[in-house]
């Protein structure tokens, strides 16, 4: 059983943390990418968004090519995850990933993260209505990893984006063209379990082969360059996790922190703090009965529960794990509630 004053100390250690990056605020929300950049922090599990979002300093996250490509490293058998969620203001999104091992230290993952609106008006120069549309946004993600040693491992993976606009059929006088790919973007990642309670984790997400390693490019909306081209750009992203691991009366208690920096300028690296966007995020689990968990955590200023259940299916004379999680959101800034978050991992031994 652990001291609880080790306890406390971490506990009251990640919250300051935390809530020092949490104080400095997205107030620069609108330089993040836009669309793009609201896919990313949207996250790509139900479990790890019920403590908080947080999932690069864990073994257990899926998909991994996403959070932390360095966790593929330590995956034993073939996993496959599949999230579904339903905001508010008409906004559904969801993920599927699937993971494995290559040889003895190797591992490998595909992840793709899918958001989109079920109902956005479209509003011409007279502001009228002209009818709704569907846009949505994919985000495919192709990871690999090395595990250096028992306890260190290292990935890296390609991601690219496709978004459809979905208002072509609303402008018959302009040539629209609605669908745009970005070009492919690297994403970097290490962990490292330092002992039996402590790991960390640092990602570097969104670099790209162009200048300054900068991940943008033009949209041009409309094929006969009637219409002003815009810029897609997703900010270079640094991210550091950090794992605790101990018990309660006998039952498994995990805290996670991670610290994360928006970097919102095309230059190789700003110092310049105007030119940054920090955030933090928070969250804790106990397994509270074998194979059930509850969480709660907190991302930038949304609080996050989450629960979730284990069990087995046996197949013949097979048997395959089975977890199904939930979570639930607020978005304190909006005021809105997010009740409808599921998600469903197995695993092939």
């Amino acid at each position: 059983m652990m001291n609880m004053k080790n306890l406390v100390v971490a506990a009251l250690a990640v919250c300051s943390f935390a809530s020092s990056a949490m104080a400095l605020g997205f107030t620069k929300k609108s330089e993040l990418g836009g669309f793009d950049g609201f896919v990313e922090r949207m996250g790509a599990g139900t479990r790890e968004l019920g403590r908080g979002n947080t999932g690069t300093a864990d073994t257990a996250s899926m998909p991994g090519a996403y959070w932390n490509p360095a966790l593929l490293g330590f995956r034993e058998n073939i996993g496959i995850t599949i999230n579904a969620e339903k905001r508010d203001l008409d906004r559904m999104g969801g993920s599927f990933g699937i993971e494995g091992k290559v040889g003895k230290r190797m591992g490998v993952g595909f992840a793709m993260l899918y958001r989109g609106d079920l109902d956005f008006k479209v509003i011409d120069d007279d502001d009228e209505t002209l009818g709704s549309a569907k846009p949505f946004f994919t985000m495919m993600y192709l990871g690999f990893a090395y595990r250096a040693t028992r306890q260190d491992a290292f990935g890296l993976s390609f991601s690219m984006s496709y978004d459809n606009l979905d208002v072509a059929q609303y402008f018959d006088s302009i040539e629209m063209e609605d669908s745009f790919r970005s070009p492919v973007t690297v994403n970097l990642g290490w962990y490292r379990q330092w002992s039996r309670k402590w790991t960390s984790s640092v990602v570097i997400r969104n670099l790209s082969f162009s200048k300054n390693l900068s991940a943008k490019w033009t949209k041009n909306p409309s094929k006969d360059n009637s219409l002003a081209s815009t810029e897609g750009v997703r900010p270079k992203v640094l991210q550091i996790g950090l794992g605790y691991h101990s018990s309660i009366m006998g039952k498994p208690v995990h805290a996670w922190m991670e610290a994360i920096d928006y970097q919102v300028a095309d230059t190789l690296l700003a110092f310049d703090p105007q030119l940054h966007v920090w955030t933090g995020r928070v969250g804790f689990e106990c397994e509270v009965v074998p194979n059930a968990t509850l969480r709660v955590g907190m991302d930038d200023l949304d609080w996050m529960l989450g629960a979730g259940y284990k069990f087995e299916v046996r197949v013949g004379k097979r048997k395959f794990p089975i977890e199904v999680n939930y979570a639930f959101l607020y978005e304190t800034r909006a005021g809105i509630w997010s009740p409808f978050s599921l998600g469903l991992r197995g695993y092939i031994p």
